[in-house]
């Protein structure tokens, strides 16, 4: 796990949502160089298993965010998950610096 100052952030699934996220996070302030410990900076932000997810969801050990639209986060959900659109994750990333939970994106 990559740690950004004290933020965890794993991505389950998407590409975009990973490179989105973790620009965001890395840019949010106090935040480590995008990458600084990759060699590919897309690396920053890690993906995990469908079951290293469930794990975490059903011991309520994990933050879920859910990128897709606003209707499509209405047509259906994993439960818990919030919506944060990812054109507004940017502005959301300095909120995630205080989550104690590791974080899991989602866009499909």
């Amino acid at each position: 796990m990559r740690r950004t100052s004290r933020v965890t952030l794993m991505v389950a699934a998407c590409a975009a949502t990973m490179a989105a996220a973790a620009a965001a996070v890395a840019s949010s302030p106090g935040a480590a160089t995008p990458g600084a410990q990759y060699a590919n900076p897309d690396q920053a932000a890690r993906r995990i298993s469908l079951a290293e997810f469930k794990k975490l969801h059903d011991a309520g050990d994990v933050v879920v965010i859910d990128v897709r639209g606003a209707d499509a986060y209405r047509r259906g959900h994993i439960p818990g998950a919030l919506s944060v659109p990812l054109d507004t994750v940017a502005a959301k990333a300095a909120e995630w610096k205080t989550a104690t939970r590791p974080i899991v994106t989602y866009c499909t």
